[in-house]
């Protein structure tokens, strides 16, 4: 390979002289970068996987990831675009013969073989001088990689791995003893986005190792500000407009957070329950939509759902903090201004029907206001021609009884009982607003957050709220368009 010059940031020029030189233990070495929204992880992972193929001809090992398929559709086409822009490195063309790797297949006739070829192909990314990458999913089946044996280990999105398949992962990379001397042999390299609760907190504990052995362990965290020369001049502001507060500190000024020791959600996973990858025909524009509403004067928000059998899918959190003009120059409420906004969220439906639950507060009427709440935010999708079904709670669930519900739903032990997902970055602020809820010693929900100065209210309680009013909805007995055919109201006040 013709020798090239590429330009990195500090942070990505740290992490790459430490694990090309500085880590140098003849050992499993395990170097980590954790890195919010643009700061350039992503291409320290592109550069580092050229770098270890000219150091390692024939060396194989794996892409880490909980599911194959979800990795190879999200993760190959950005490690691809940085080695044709960065370094030139192409696809082989079997119709010229030319290129530098093959994907998820035998490799051509002319490419070296690795010293351990895998009995398949089909997950593999092969480079002509034998350097081979397998994808690897450890969450069907974390077992079934105990007897492999890996020149190294590359791991992209660590917080969505477990800690538990570390075990099996680290005691894999034993391959081909004294074959390669550079640093970059036995090495773990795991990059990620910052996690938001307990899970992925297994990588920081890699960052004290590092201060006791910097030959054996390297942590690096890197802030979008560290990648700005890189970025677009408006690009970290813009983030600032559209991103949550708490979004904004944990992804782009690296703000750490931890589960907090007091949840009135204490089986709430961040992993499990913003699992939707593997969920086929996750948002089905042709079906219904239901949506739970909680009504304030100053923040009032809502969640979007489409059940799915058991399965509550939580599409969407949406929230509005001021009246907005509506589409005629005509002053809207607050519940007004929220529905407009779903509407334009959801502008690509095909099936203009919607069920709207909530909080029962919803069926007062504002002072002066000759409708409720809920009639307000009904009306602007009737003005928008859907077709809607209003069915507000009506009952006021015992507080401990909620809690014992919500606890119970989220811990899946039953499996006659209706289970949540939802969306990782369309309905990431109602997780972080479930995330950061504290409990009471009676077991009520702490709503402190929503009275204490200096909280953005899109991080209080409010979104967890309408989350809890949906469960409740459906455990009695709420159905919508989605699942009954008919419509039905029996709850509505």
């Amino acid at each position: 390979m013709e020798e090239l010059e590429i330009t990195v940031n500090d942070k990505q020029a740290d992490f790459l002289e430490a694990v090309l030189y500085r880590m140098d233990v003849h050992d499993v070495k395990v170097a980590g970068m954790v890195g919010g929204i643009g700061s350039g992880k992503s291409i320290a992972l592109s550069d580092l996987v050229v770098i270890m193929k000219e150091e390692l001809p024939r060396a194989k090992g794996q892409f880490a990831c909980p599911i194959v398929s979800q990795a190879k559709r999200s993760l190959t086409p950005g490690l691809r675009a940085g080695w044709r822009d960065r370094w030139g490195v192409v696809p082989y063309n079997p119709r010229t013969g030319e290129g530098d790797y093959v994907l998820w297949k035998e490799p051509p006739e002319g490419f070296d073989r690795p010293y351990q070829e895998p009995d398949d192909w089909s997950n593999c990314i092969t480079f002509v001088n034998g350097f081979t990458v397998e994808v690897c999913g450890y969450k069907m089946d974390a077992d079934s990689h105990r007897g492999r044996n890996d020149d190294f280990v590359l791991l992209d999105e660590a917080l969505r791995f477990k800690k538990d398949w570390l075990k099996i992962l680290l005691g894999r990379i034993r391959a081909n003893v004294g074959r390669f001397q550079s640093n970059l042999h036995w090495l773990f390299a795991f990059f990620s986005s910052p996690p938001y609760g307990a899970t992925g907190e297994w990588m920081f504990e890699y960052e004290e190792l590092s201060r006791k052995e910097p030959r054996k362990y390297h942590f690096t965290q890197v802030i979008t500000r560290d990648n700005a020369a890189f970025l677009p001049p408006g690009f970290i502001k813009g983030l600032k407009e559209t991103l949550t507060s708490l979004e904004y500190e944990v992804e782009v000024e690296g703000k750490r957070l931890s589960r907090i020791a007091n949840s009135y959600y204490p089986a709430l996973s961040w992993e499990k329950h913003t699992e939707v990858d593997e969920i086929p025909f996750w948002y089905d524009p042709a079906r219904g939509l239901e949506v739970s509403v909680d009504f304030n004067a100053h923040f009032t928000s809502c969640t979007v759902w489409q059940p799915a059998g058991r399965l509550l899918k939580c599409l969407a959190a949406v929230y509005v903090k001021e009246p907005v003009d509506g589409p005629t120059g005509e002053k809207l409420t607050m519940a007004e201004s929220l529905a407009l906004k779903v509407v334009e969220r959801f502008k690509g439906q095909a099936l203009h029907k919607i069920t709207i639950t909530g909080d029962r507060n919803g069926q007062n009427k504002s002072a002066g206001a000759t409708k409720t709440m809920f009639e307000l935010f009904a009306g602007i999708f009737e003005v928008a021609k859907w077709e809607v079904i209003l069915s507000p709670l009506s009952y006021n669930m015992p507080l401990y009884e909620r809690f014992l519900l919500l606890h119970r739903i989220l811990s899946e032990t039953d499996p006659a009982e209706y289970y949540l997902r939802l969306h990782p970055q369309d309905a990431k602020a109602a997780v972080v607003s479930m995330v950061r809820t504290p409990i009471n010693t009676d077991h009520t929900k702490n709503k402190d957050s929503e009275k204490k100065k200096g909280v953005e209210q899109q991080d209080a309680t409010h979104l967890g709220d309408t989350v809890d009013y949906y469960v409740i909805w459906k455990s009695l007995g709420g159905v919508s368009y989605n699942e009954s055919g008919f419509d039905i109201d029996f709850l509505g006040g």
